[in-house]
């Protein structure tokens, strides 16, 4: 089975296309990368697997559920980008516990193991 399957998924901002029926699938323990200038759609198609943002068209189908409001099937993912989704001024261990709360798989003390290997002052924001 695949691991991640994207189907027919189309996302439009305005009068701007960003993915026009896009169909791919993600295969179980392989590597992929998306590779394209700024703007073709590589974040949008992230956002859109992992529920961020809603595709105008298609779907989204992780280990044969949709993803759309599916909690157990997002718990699974993280994604990280150069946006700062925690409030300004939380201190990184609060991060840890908010992490814990809605990724239940989250391993606090190897996060703090990891954190005090590379001297990471948890107590800062």
């Amino acid at each position: 089975m695949n691991c991640i399957e994207v189907k027919g998924i189309t996302k439009n901002f305005g009068d701007v296309s960003a993915l026009n029926n896009v169909n791919l699938k993600f295969e179980k323990n392989k590597i992929y990368g998306l590779l394209g200038r700024n703007g073709a759609g590589k974040s949008t198609l992230l956002n859109i697997i992992t529920n961020r943002i809603f595709p105008d068209k298609g779907e989204v189908i992780i280990e044969g559920e949709k993803v759309i409001e599916n909690d157990e099937q997002l718990r699974k993912m993280y994604l990280m980008n150069e946006k700062n989704f925690y409030p300004e001024n939380m201190k990184i261990c609060d991060v840890f516990k908010w992490s814990n709360e809605f990724y239940p798989d989250f391993d606090i003390a190897y996060a703090k193991e990891l954190a005090e290997k590379f001297d990471l002052n948890i107590k800062r924001k």
